[in-house]
């Protein structure tokens, strides 16, 4: 999945799970950019990978018990809201990678089972740009016959999420 439906979906459902306010919206935009968005960051230092699996245990389940679940207890010490806003944007962006064709490990670190590449629905794309990986991806798409759709539909679907979020926050539905 793109940046943008990482982060999107993470404040979505963070702002579902958590009192309204605007401190907390605030607190919501700066955990789901760190946990929905940033953890992306792995695949820099994945370098001996292939361009299309550069993804590390950080982004598979294990990371999410490992490295997530930690740090929402710890920070969860300072404030409770903080366990919600490492944990939801953190398995928020675990289970959209989930969803895409490429494949993950789901038990990383210890076993070598994979998701197979082509299982999932989405294909990976960029809704404003198309980047080189945007590209690459769709090329292996095509090569691969990869069935699927375009991750930019499932941005119609997030923006309306997090819509609906904010007016029944409001109270408006």
């Amino acid at each position: 999945m793109n940046w943008l439906n990482h982060f999107i979906f993470a404040i979505g459902v963070c702002l579902l799970l958590i009192p309204f306010s605007s401190v907390n919206i605030l607190l919501t935009i700066l955990f789901s950019l760190i946990f929905g968005i940033l953890i992306d960051y792995d695949h820099k230092f994945n370098k001996k990978a292939p361009w299309y699996h550069r993804r590390t245990w950080i982004q598979e389940p294990f990371g999410l018990i490992i490295i997530g679940l930690l740090l929402s207890f710890i920070l969860g010490m300072i404030d409770k809201i903080f366990f919600i806003l490492v944990l939801i944007p953190y398995a928020s962006h675990i289970f959209l990678d989930y969803l895409c064709v490429f494949e993950t490990y789901p038990f990383a670190l210890f076993l070598k089972i994979k998701k197979k590449e082509g299982l999932g629905i989405f294909i990976p794309d960029n809704l404003f740009i198309k980047s080189e990986n945007s590209k690459k991806w769709m090329q292996r798409i095509k090569d691969k016959n990869i069935k699927g759709i375009s991750e930019n539909y499932f941005m119609l679907f997030n923006l309306i999420f997090l819509i609906i979020v904010v007016l029944f926050k409001f109270n408006i539905l």
